[in-house]
């Protein structure tokens, strides 16, 4: 798996709009997505892309990892703005991975020299903006129900003894 940024999103690339970058999305929208997605990225970057990437969204082009698109696709999908899905990876790192089974933070993608990244996981997000919205849960909470209502799905790791007694 290659986490690597892509020359042809490089700033200096005059020959590609944003409508190429980002088919569907307008390109205030597609900045929006860049510059949350650079935060809070799906997928593992190194430090020095991410840099580039970064003096590239601070000047106006919406440039992309290997998963943003799709990734704002599916969030969009599911009722996520940039602002909201800001909101929701920001409470995400008050809750502590050991809180939840079901917390990204047990599936997060590290390599050494990278940055790590958090997939976007639709099953488990997808009604958040639901109970933060229209239910009027604060963001702490309405993650906290989203991961607690995940939890079946992520059954305990037996501890060692566990099998014996």
């Amino acid at each position: 798996m290659s986490a690597d940024f892509h020359d042809d999103h490089l700033p200096s690339d005059r020959h590609h709009s944003p409508e190429d970058r980002w088919p569907g999305f307008e390109a205030d929208e597609a900045l929006y997505w860049a510059r949350v997605l650079l935060r809070h990225s799906p997928d593992p970057q190194r430090a020095g892309i991410k840099a580039q990437m970064h003096t590239a969204i601070e000047r106006g082009v919406p440039v992309t990892g290997p998963e943003w698109v799709r990734t704002a696709e599916t969030a969009r999908g599911d009722g996520f703005t940039p602002v909201l899905y800001q909101t929701l990876f920001e409470t995400l790192q008050t809750i502590p991975p050991a809180s939840f089974r079901s917390h990204p933070g047990h599936r997060k993608a590290v390599f050494k020299t990278y940055v790590p990244g958090t997939p976007y996981e639709s099953e488990l997000w997808r009604d958040w903006p639901r109970l933060f919205l229209t239910e009027g849960f604060d963001a702490r909470t309405a993650t906290s129900l989203a991961l607690l209502r995940a939890e079946p799905r992520f059954p305990r790791t037996q501890k060692r003894g566990d099998a014996e007694a």
